[in-house]
């Protein structure tokens, strides 16, 4: 045979040798399933954990690389060379199926096989945290059972919003901000801020680092952080605004800066808020009575103005006559419904309500009084 030829069938024949082993494979296909839990429940079972990110690896090298990049206080963002994904259900459980991979010399054959996968385990609240099981062809294997320990602490603020004016709950909407420290002394991080819109009482979940370092981890010292909230109405007209309740270095009631932030530092899983707040447009009283004996009598009222002048128009009513009792005596001279429907502006009262002096007039008589504005009603006679 030609040398040269011999080379050639020798180089031919070591090719198709070469594509004959490497094609003899064979390929499987299987799930994984299982649970994710809190590691400090003290249910039985202990409590699942929901809305976990499941990250599925075939390779042990890529999901530790993926594992080293991230860091604590960050969100984790893997890269695309993991297999599969998924979330934990509310009772914290998941499955992922059609899991494919290949062997060359399967255990059992080309009927049946068995593999290893890798596992990332992501919450906000637990971290990122590695896993791995087997699998077997042909079946989705219930095998997993995590129990996460959480990083991050959540704090329930039970905001209560009250009027000084009344020392109950505001009817107004408000919107309440809360600053919150991400920070540690391993973590440098912006506060988050949470917003809500609350009438009279509302929660506000919060979420911070659970410890400030691994010594207070170590000796169970979890962080209590200083948050700052600022609260405003919310409305297009403001008519009610953030005060003191007495708790300021003049223990009033004043108004509170535009710029003003309350600190409080939160602890244990729940925590009690109270903020306070009072009218800027504040409405007349209602003035009733009786003006002399005459029906059919106009009785106007008119409010101080800045300068001291009674100007401002408060309404004015007609007087009539009244039956009183069952006996038919009529009372005459009668009026009612003055003030009602108007209101004034004061943004500078310190107390828990505000005054204003009004003037009542009608021909040649006057009555002088003055008005609070926690007050619905007043009768007069003059």
């Amino acid at each position: 045979m030609n040398k040269r030829f011999f080379r050639a069938f020798l180089g031919i024949a070591a090719i198709t040798t070469s594509l004959f082993i490497t094609s003899c494979y064979s390929v499987f296909s299987g799930g994984a399933g299982g649970l994710v839990v809190d590691a400090e429940s003290t249910s039985n079972p202990k409590s699942g954990i929901a809305n976990v990110d499941v990250y599925v690896y075939t390779d042990c090298q890529i999901r530790d690389s993926d594992f080293n990049r991230w860091s604590e206080g960050t969100v984790f963002s893997p890269s695309n060379t993991y297999y599969g994904h998924t979330t934990t259900d509310t009772d914290g459980s998941f499955v992922i199926s059609n899991i494919v991979w290949k062997e060359t010399n399967p255990d059992f054959g080309k009927d049946a096989d068995y593999t290893t996968i890798y596992l990332l385990y992501y919450h906000e609240n637990y971290g990122l945290i590695k896993g791995q099981t087997n699998i077997t062809s042909d079946s989705t294997s219930d095998t997993v059972y995590a129990e996460l320990t959480s990083i991050r602490k959540t704090t329930a603020l039970n905001i209560s919003i009250y009027d000084v004016s009344t020392l109950t709950a505001t009817t107004n909407n408000v919107l309440v901000s809360v600053s919150v420290p991400q920070s540690t002394d391993t973590i440098t991080a912006s506060p988050k801020t949470y917003k809500q819109i609350i009438s009279g009482t509302g929660i506000i979940n919060v979420s911070y680092p659970r410890w400030k370092n691994a010594e207070d981890k170590a000796d169970g010292i979890e962080n209590s952080p200083e948050i700052e909230i600022t609260y405003s109405q919310s409305a297009d007209e403001i008519t009610w605004k953030a005060c003191a309740n007495s708790d300021n270095a003049a223990q009033n009631y004043a108004f509170l800066e535009d710029d003003f932030t309350i600190l409080k530092t939160i602890r244990n899983s729940s925590f009690n808020i109270s903020l306070y707040g009072k009218a800027t447009r504040l409405s007349y009283p209602t003035v009733n009575g009786t003006c002399g004996s005459a029906n059919g009598e106009i009785v106007k009222m008119l409010a101080k103005d800045s300068s001291g002048n009674y100007t401002i128009d408060c309404g004015e009513t007609t007087t009539y006559a009244q039956t009183v009792g069952t006996s038919g005596t009529q009372t005459n001279g009668n009026f009612s419904g003055l003030g009602s429907g108007y209101y004034w502006i004061d943004t500078t009262y310190t107390d828990r309500y505000s005054t204003k002096d009004v003037r009542l007039v009608s021909g040649g008589l006057t009555k002088e009084l003055t008005l609070r504005s926690n007050v619905d009603s007043y009768t007069v006679s003059f």
